[in-house]
């Protein structure tokens, strides 16, 4: 069976992805902290991410394969995010575009003002990795890594004990072919479908198979 490693996670700075669409902008969901992100995010932290010269197609199933480890989705019982921020898309002095183009700016997406909600400092996740332990790999008690839309957002990992529980997301086991047997008790997004609470040992058993 996998070993398994609670995790606990406190963001050190904002960030958000694009996940919900909201007035005027997006905003992300609050309560989570995506397997994906924390695999990729840590990856990135520990020199696992391959440089490319140019983008490789779109393949989470072959990324994440290989990776040593697996994880489940970080929650917290205290969502919160920050008021709606303005962002600007500069199509005129960095984009290139002809007018044609430019006089369609303010709508679709050429909008160039949007708005984002973002996840605050401070607020805590929790749940698991499967694997091999990072913080003995690298010989630390923290790992600090990056989330979020440009990796705008720094995340703090700590191992934690009393982590007994965790969801696993659906859509991550349908990737490796094990979906199958995981009943979803929260379909958030196409790629984040959650399963209810199981125990620890249960979740590093069910995880042991996708590969």
């Amino acid at each position: 069976m996998t070993a398994a490693v609670g995790i606990r996670a406190t963001t050190l700075t904002p960030f958000a992805y694009h996940s919900l669409a909201v007035q005027g902008g997006t905003a992300t969901l609050p309560e989570l902290i995506s397997d994906n992100a924390l695999c990729f995010g840590l990856a990135n932290a520990l020199g696992y991410a391959r440089a490319w010269c140019a983008l490789p197609p779109k393949d989470y199933r072959r990324d994440l394969a290989a990776m040593p480890w697996r994880a489940s989705v970080l929650t917290t019982d205290q969502p919160r995010l920050l008021p709606p921020i303005a962002r600007r898309l500069n199509l005129e002095e960095e984009g290139g575009f002809q007018k044609k183009l430019r006089d369609v700016v303010s709508k679709g997406n050429l909008k160039q003002f949007w708005s984002i909600q973002e996840v605050p400092p401070y607020v805590e996740f929790r749940g698991a990795l499967f694997g091999p332990d990072p913080f003995e790999e690298v010989g630390a008690t923290q790992i600090v890594i990056r989330v979020g839309l440009h990796r705008n957002g720094m995340v703090k990992l700590e191992r934690d004990d009393d982590v007994r529980r965790v969801r696993l997301n659906a859509a991550t086991a349908a990737l490796f072919g094990q979906a199958q047997e995981l009943a979803v008790e929260r379909f958030l997004l196409y790629g984040l479908q959650l399963t209810k609470p199981i125990a620890l040992e249960e979740a590093a058993k069910e995880i042991s198979r996708w590969n």
